[in-house]
């Protein structure tokens, strides 16, 4: 158990990708805040399946977009577990359409969760982490969004994602003094789980490995990146894609937009 003693909190961990950063976490010996916004029931589940690890766990119910439900998620969190040492930002929402058809408040929401979020939560926990002169910080990127480009269909999404990007980056160089580490973990084509087969098959086909990304697949990522061996990486971007780069720009060849990609987090 690597990481025993250890105390992580995972925005968005009631199911999907989330749900198996928490569970991998838990198998490695962290004690697990799980943060949800609305499905309670799958928070419970999860949190039944972390005690079985014989791991504490915690539900908290928060929205990571309101600074006020941050600062009392990592208040509870610590409270109840202890000092915070791992923090995943999981949290993302996302829209597939063209710019020009984006409404106003879809385009601050998807801000809002994918990347005020982060600097909401980052904030949050970075005196915790100073005090013990450890930590490890998990931001959620996208993998083509290395490099600036244009990103039809979802721009507000990439935009975000070039922006944790630089948050990470940033926020590296500032806290590396307190023996904190900032590392982004950028998924590609995800399967969810439940993608409609000419889904699944559009999506296969533009993946140079050969076949989608799983959850499990980010979450070893992220293992490897809170534990001690990757003590002296950090202000890394860690692409999760099967050297996929952003082929057909999320259209089909008829020009009409798809949608695919990570699915709920």
């Amino acid at each position: 158990m690597t990481l025993h003693g250890r105390v992580a909190v995972v925005t968005g961990s009631s199911r999907g990708i989330g749900r198996t950063i928490a569970l991998t976490l838990a198998e490695q010996g962290a004690d697990i805040a799980i943060v949800y916004r609305s499905d309670q029931s799958a928070a419970l589940t999860l949190k039944a399946q972390i005690e079985a690890l014989q791991r504490k766990a915690i539900v908290v119910q928060a929205d990571v977009t309101v600074p006020d439900d941050v600062d009392r998620l990592i208040q509870t969190a610590c409270d109840q577990l202890g000092s915070i040492s791992i923090l995943v930002n999981n949290v993302g929402e996302f829209a597939l359409k063209p710019l020009g058809m984006l409404g106003y408040e879809e385009w601050d929401d998807i801000l809002k969760s994918n990347l005020h979020s982060v600097f909401y939560c980052c904030r949050a926990t970075l005196q915790q982490m100073r005090q013990q002169k450890w930590g490890r910080i998990i931001n959620i990127g996208l993998s083509p969004m290395w490099q600036a480009r244009g990103a039809p269909n979802i721009t507000a999404y990439a935009v975000a994602k070039m922006g944790v990007l630089v948050l990470t980056k940033s926020l590296a160089i500032e806290e590396a003094p307190h023996g904190i580490t900032v590392n982004c973990v950028s998924p590609g084509l995800i399967d969810n789980g439940y993608l409609p087969p000419e889904q699944h098959h559009w999506m296969l086909k533009r993946v140079p490995m050969g076949r989608l990304g799983q959850a499990e697949d980010v979450a070893a990522a992220i293992q490897f990146l809170v534990s001690e061996q990757a003590s002296y990486i950090s202000g890394a971007n860690l692409a999760v894609s099967g050297a996929w780069d952003w082929e057909d720009r999320l259209t089909n060849h008829d020009g009409d937009v798809h949608s695919l990609f990570i699915g709920e987090q």
